[in-house]
């Protein structure tokens, strides 16, 4: 395969040549909540930004559909306060995984690991969630969320509970 002789193949599957790239590919699928609502995240979203506080209310995030090859990252932009955020499966989805989850500001490190069991429809992330916390969601197979992240709380009383 000759690509106008800037990446050659040959036959061995020997590669030569360079690759260059005009610009670094963007992200797309973005959903940033901007309001204290409820939220469904849309089949085609990669990334979820949280950029509002809630206020007192506990608000629905809805997953898509657990799809083989998916993934998705959710991240805090701003800090959580105020209310919870209830992340809750698709349809007979689940998620299993471990959340990591540490106290700010503890130069003890005290924190706690959540183990999202098989079978998990929701996990209640509770209220006091710090800026640049994230949760990444990945697909391996069909119906199932893989769930693994950081979440920074002001207390290790507020790690998330699982139903």
């Amino acid at each position: 395969i000759d690509c106008a002789g800037a990446l050659v193949v040959d036959t061995t599957s020997t590669l030569t040549g360079v690759v260059t790239m005009a610009a670094a590919p963007l992200l797309t699928g973005i959903q940033r909540l901007a309001t204290d609502a409820v939220l469904v995240i849309a089949a085609t979203t990669s990334l979820v930004v949280f950029a509002h506080a809630t206020t007192g209310t506990s608000r629905v995030i809805t997953m898509p559909a657990a799809t083989v090859g998916r993934s998705l990252k959710i991240f805090w932009e701003v800090e959580q306060s105020g209310g919870n955020r209830v992340l809750t499966a698709a349809g007979s989805d689940d998620f299993v995984g471990q959340i990591a989850c540490n106290e700010a500001g503890d130069a003890a490190g005290d924190g706690d690991v959540l183990s999202v069991t098989d079978g998990t429809t929701a996990i209640t992330l509770i209220d006091d969630i710090n800026i640049g916390s994230e949760l990444n969601c990945y697909c391996a197979v069909a119906g199932q969320w893989l769930i693994s992240g950081l979440i920074t709380y002001d207390g290790v009383a507020n790690i998330p509970t699982i139903a």
